[in-house]
Order: C-alpha cells, then structure tokens, then sequence
C-alpha cells in the first residue's frame, strides 16, 4: 500500500508543477466548459459530481471517432476494445459482467438525453458534435434510465438561427485509411433552421490472419444526422434523426501459450478460420422540447425512439481447428418519453420533478458453430460437428419518478436532496438447443419467464464555495440496476432436457452506495481549472456470467468495496502553450463469491481480490502550442495516455492479466485565417500493442488486439 500511496504522490506532485509552470502571461485563460450534467447549463466546475467533459474540438483534433477510444482520456474508466459489446467498459472497476439480452448494462449510455445502452446499439460514431459529458458513480436523477456506475451522454450539435454555417474535413492515411466529414447549417427564417452532418471512416486490418492471408481488425462506417429547430418565446423544439452503417471485425482471438507466448511469433498474426464479424445499422430519432411556462418555471420533453439490426461472430478459440465459433444474431428497438418540470422558486430554492416511461422489444439468435468438437466429446473419434443455438425474445417496459431539489442554506451553502422510484417489468421466452459443450440443456418448447422489480434510490449533495474560485462538495448516492433473466438456462432439467413448468433463472438487481468528496476550482485568475475528487462505495449482489464446461448462467454473487481518487486539471501556460493531465487510483476488494464460482488454482476463494478490468493506475495528459505567422497560426501537440496492468477475470489469475501499456499521439499543422486547416498526425506514434482482455476459454489463453500505429493527414475547410 505504501508504494501505491508514493506513485499516487508522484503524480499529484507532477500535477501540482503543472500548474506553477512560468512564465504565465496574464490574459491567457482557459476556455469556461458549459454542461447540463444536472438538467440545467452551468460551469464543469459548479457541478457537485465527478464529471469529465470533453469538447467537439478535443474530439476532433484527437481524432477519437467512438466513446471507447474516449475511455482512455477519462480518469476512472477503463477497458477499450473494438467491438460493440459494453461489457469490457469499466467505471471505477464497476463494469457490466451478464452481456446476454436478458440484463441490462451497468453504465448508461446517453445521446441528447436518450438511451441507448444495447449492445450493438450503443457505438455509433462521434461527428459534428457539441460535447461528451462523462458522470462517474451511480446517476438516477439526470436521465429517464438508471446508470449503477455512471453515464456517458453525447450532445450534438444543434442547428444554429443565426447564420449559414459548416465544414467539411477529408483525411488519408496508412492502410488506406480514409475518412470524410461534413456538417452544414441553414436559417430558414421565421424562428426555423436545419442541419445536415455525415462521416466516412474505411480502414484496412492490421492483424494478420494466418489461416487465410486476410487482414481483420478493418472497418467501414459511414453516418448521416439530420436536425431540425424552432425557436421562439416560448421555447424551442428539436427534431433530430440519425442513420448508421457499421461494419468491422469483431473480436479478434490470438492463441497464446501457457507462458503467454504467441504461438503464431507476432502480437498481430493470429490464425484460426471462423470469419470475425461485427456489423450493425442503427437508426434514432429524438424529439426535445423546451417550453418556458414562466420566467421561472421550464417543462422539458425528450421522446426517443432508435432501433438497431446487429450481427457479430468470432472464432473464440482462436485457433484454425473448427472448435468453436459464436455467432449472434440481434435486433430491437427501444422508445422513451421523459417530462421534466425546471423550477426556480426564488433566490434560495430551486427543484425539479421529471417522469419517464420505456418500451423496448429485443431478439437474438444466439449461435455456436463448431465443425469439429471431437477433442473435447470423444479425443481420436474423428470429426464431430455440432451446433447449438439460443432464441430469445425480450419485452421489457418500465416507468420512474424522480426529483431533486436545491436549497441555499448560506450565501456560499447549498444542499440538495433527490429522490428516484423505479418499476423495471420484463418478460422473455428463450429455444434453446444445448448440447451441454456451451449450453447445458435443450428446450422441447419455448420456455418463458416474467418478473418485475421496483426500488427506490436517494441522492444528498453538499456545495460550498470559498471566495477564492474554489467549491468543496460531497456526496452519498444509492445506485440500480435492474434484475433479468439468465436466457442460458433454465430453473427445471434432467438429463439435459428442460422439463413441463421450467422457467428461465431470474436473478436480482444490482445496488451501490457511493460516498464521495471533492474540491473544483479556478487557479492564477483563470488559467488553471481543476477537479479533484475521493470516493468510496459498496456494490452488492455483482450479476455474473459464469462459463463453465456444461455451464453458462447469471448468479448474484457476493460484493465489492471499492474506493479512489481522481484528478482532472487543465491550464494555460501563455498565450502560446496550453496542456492537460488527468490521474486516478482505485482499489477494489471483492468478497463472498461462492467456493464453486470462484476458486484458484491454489484453492482458496477470490476473496480480496480486484475486480476485472479495473487497472490500479489511469494516466493521461498532452501540450498544445500554437504560434501565430503571417496569414494563420502554426500549431502541435503531443498527448499520451497509460493504464496499468489489469485482470480480465474475478479469479485474478496470471493467465487473464493484461499488461499495462502506454500510447503517445502527436499532431502538427497549419490554420490559414481563410479558415483552411492542415493537420499531419501519428497515432500510437511507438507503434504499442495493446490488448482488451486476456483469459482462459476452457483450455486456451486468449488476447484480443486494439490498434497500431497510423500516420496521416487531414484536410478542413471551415465556413
């Protein structure tokens, strides 16, 4: 503990030169970053929660295309990779462990105010954006659906009244990379105004297949959004649509030896003849409007509506055998309706009420093709083909209640007090046809299950705020997450076979309990902002997939003592340089996971050990310079990001360990005053590779690679 204590020191420290960097030219500040992180526009560093926010021209210049590849940049979140499953993704080590439809994710993901939290669904392209709010720790009063460990809301950018507007940006670069960007806005007179944006991204793999000769880990994506406005005394009203085309490689697997060596000589080559796939098309439509009953008093709906048609395979056991390849086959649509009443009684209290209602229809044929499973049946029996597959149908509906409200209990005092009731009701039916390798047993009919669950989650936060530009907060959250249905098997069965009156195994909701503080604030009048926060909490009965041979089901099992602490600062130096860090420290302890679920090799229990995908360290920071010259201004920067070593499993084995890993970025151009941008860039500019999990599927140890180095240039015109 000591020597973790010392490296957190370390970067603090580093943190605390940062900001008594000189010279410091006076009039240089840090641009003021506006969010609606509590359903009302202020300053990131009014807000009494652990926000990160980051702007369209972060994004852009980073050129982070996906709130994965943003995951890295956010101090307590982890577990980037390249598919679209949410399970990997980790809010202070809180991540989403039951990835079947029968669950829901453990973070929310939010676009204007809208769910989209199905995997296969939930990635879908950053363009022409506004900003990405990020709130770590359970958030049940800001958004129509609970989040246990936290939310990522995505604002776009919205049509502007005032004057013609937009860009275009085209981009190449290695691998035949090339990307396409545009956005243009349009007043149309009389309180009206439209905006049209799209993207195109291609690029070849980089992992070579030695099986075929074939490069994975490619994609192709293009998007299109368009929105319409109306604004006028009494509000304003925005109708947004948006369609997306998304084709990629899923999960790639590399054979590992038993001392992690890669069988095939390379971090990326792997071989094995089951074709990864990852394609979907998503389409949303978001209706928002904001009414002004009075000077004081706002009523704000959001109706949502977005579907998505999903299809993913990969070859899970990674080698050129036939063993096992997995295949899902998934469509839903999901439609919300969210009222909320803003009010601003006086100069002391404020509060606001909301409702919000869901439907959502999901299906998915689940499959695993194995043209050959003699080696784990019958060894030397030759070829044994088989395939087995899961159908599953799920309505889900719900409705909640919530509220907050504010009082100033001093000039420099407030509380705030909120309270969230929530009703989740689902229904499923589930054809399975096991064959005890994946799924343990074989449905003659249908069988169907219905449960409902309803609980009531508490907020309390205090702010206060000195008369230097500082505010002091904390905090104590109740967080949710619904219970489900584990679609892999089934409550009655002999011999394999489900038996009359089997149900589907339900299992309970999650619940979290976060105590957090936190200091945020203004530094040498301006030029440095900041944001420093502690936290502690209690997470109870985790929603689990346990795979074993013959086994495939959701448990509740035991709980989670986690605690940290995050930093995010940001400061201008001068006029000329500008720069960024963001740190974080967590620690979690697991305990009472049942001796079957979870035993080492040792033969002790995984008590005390850290959850999965939940690294010790987070690291990140970057420089800017920018020079004026005659006609424009030069610029470059240089951004890194690091995470430590993590476990891709609860048992915390030296088998499911990946390593920690490091990646510098850089980028330099020219902005001409007639609004033309140059901009050459190398990403992963020392060419590291770099993993998303680690594990043992049965007999095999498994990686899954994330990116390599790319240099390329971008061309913008900007009107």
């Amino acid at each position: 503990m000591q020597n973790k204590l010392k490296i957190l020191h370390k970067l603090l420290a580093a943190a605390a030169v940062c900001t008594a960097l000189a010279p410091v030219a006076l009039h240089a500040e840090i641009e003021e970053i506006m969010v609606t992180a509590q359903k009302r526009a202020e300053s990131l560093g009014d807000v009494p929660i652990a926000v990160s926010a980051f702007t369209e021209n972060f994004i852009q210049e980073t050129k982070i295309t996906d709130l994965k590849q943003l995951i890295r940049y956010t101090p307590g979140l982890a577990g980037e990779s390249t598919d679209s499953f949410l399970d990997s993704i980790s809010v202070r080590g809180v991540s989403t462990n039951s990835f079947g439809i029968g669950g829901d994710s453990s973070i929310g993901i939010y676009k204007d105010g809208v769910y989209y939290g199905r995997n296969g669904a939930a990635m879908t392209s950053f363009f022409d954006i506004e900003r990405v709010e990020i709130l770590k720790g359970p958030q049940g009063l800001l958004f129509g659906r609970n989040a246990a460990s936290g939310a990522i809301h995505t604002i776009t950018a919205k049509p502007d009244l005032d004057a013609v507007a937009g860009y275009v940006r085209v981009g190449a670069g290695q691998r035949d990379r090339r990307q396409a960007e545009f956005a243009y806005n349009q007043p149309l007179g009389g309180g009206w105004a439209a905006r049209i944006a799209g993207s195109h991204s291609e690029e070849d793999g980089f992992v070579k297949n030695l099986f075929n000769g074939q490069d994975v880990s490619d994609h192709d994506r293009q998007a299109l959004r368009l929105s319409i406005r109306n604004e006028g005394d009494w509000g304003d009203v925005t109708l947004m649509g948006e369609y997306e085309d998304r084709e990629q490689t899923g999960t790639v697997y590399i054979t590992q030896g038993a001392g992690g060596n890669n069988f095939t000589g390379s971090d990326r080559t792997a071989n094995f003849d089951f074709p990864p796939k990852d394609e979907a098309e998503v389409i949303g439509l978001t209706l928002t409007a904001n009414i002004h009953l009075s000077d004081t008093m706002t009523l704000t709906s959001i109706t949502g509506y977005n579907e998505h048609d999903w299809i993913y395979q990969e070859d899970w056991d990674g080698s050129p055998e036939g063993f096992a390849g997995y295949i899902q086959d998934q469509e839903g649509d999901y439609f919300s309706q969210e009222v909320r009443l803003n009010v601003t009684a006086g100069d002391n209290l404020s509060w606001y009420v909301g409702a919000s209602v869901y439907k959502e229809d999901v299906t998915a044929l689940l499959a695993n093709d194995a043209p050959d499973v003699s080696a784990f049946f019958a060894p030397g029996a030759g070829p044994i083909p088989l395939l087995e597959t899961n159908n599953t149908k799920g309505e889900y509906s719900g409705w909640a209640l919530y509220g907050d409200v504010t009082y100033q209990l001093t000039e420099k005092m407030d509380i705030s007090l909120g309270l969230r009731y929530t009703v989740d009701d689902k229904e499923a039916v589930t054809d399975i046809q096991g064959q005890g390798f994946v799924w343990p047993v074989a449905t003659p009919a249908p069988v169907k299950a219905k449960q409902d669950w309803n609980d009531v989650s508490p907020r309390i936060t205090l702010r206060y705020f000195t008369d230097n530009d500082l505010m002091f907060f904390g905090s104590v959250t109740e967080g949710y997450k619904s219970g489900g249905f584990g679609t892999d098997d089934v409550s009655l069965s002999a011999g394999g076979v489900a038996l009359p009156g089997a149900t589907l195994d339900d299992f309970d909701p999650e619940t979290i309990r976060s105590y957090e503080v936190g200091v945020k604030g203004d530094l040498a009048e301006g030029r440095v902002k900041f944001g420093l926060s502690a936290y502690y909490y209690n997470y109870e009965d985790l929603q689990t997939v346990i795979i074993e041979v013959g086994k495939a089901v959701v448990e509740n099992i035991g709980e989670v003592d986690g605690h940290g602490i995050e930093l995010d600062l940001r400061a201008a130096v001068n006029d000329n340089w500008d720069f960024f860090f963001a740190a974080a420290w967590a620690e979690t302890d697991i305990s009472g996971i049942p001796l079957d679920v979870c035993v080492e090799p040792s033969g002790s229990s995984c008590d005390g050990n850290r959850l999965a995908f939940n690294p010790q360290y987070t690291v990140s920071g970057g420089v800017e310079a920018h020079y004026p010259v005659n006609g424009g201004e030069v610029f470059a920067a240089l951004d890194f990001t690091w995470q430590d070593e993590f476990h891709s499993g609860l048992e915390n084995l030296a088998t499911d360990l990946v390593d920690s890993v490091g990646f510098v970025n850089f980028r330099a151009g020219w902005l001409a005053e007639k609004n033309w941008k140059v901009m050459v860039y190398a990403e992963n500019l020392f060419d590291e590779a770099s993993f998303s999990a680690r594990g043992g599927s049965f007999f095999l140890v498994n990686t899954a690679p994330t990116r390599q180095r790319n240099v390329g240039v971008d061309l913008t015109y900007s009107f």
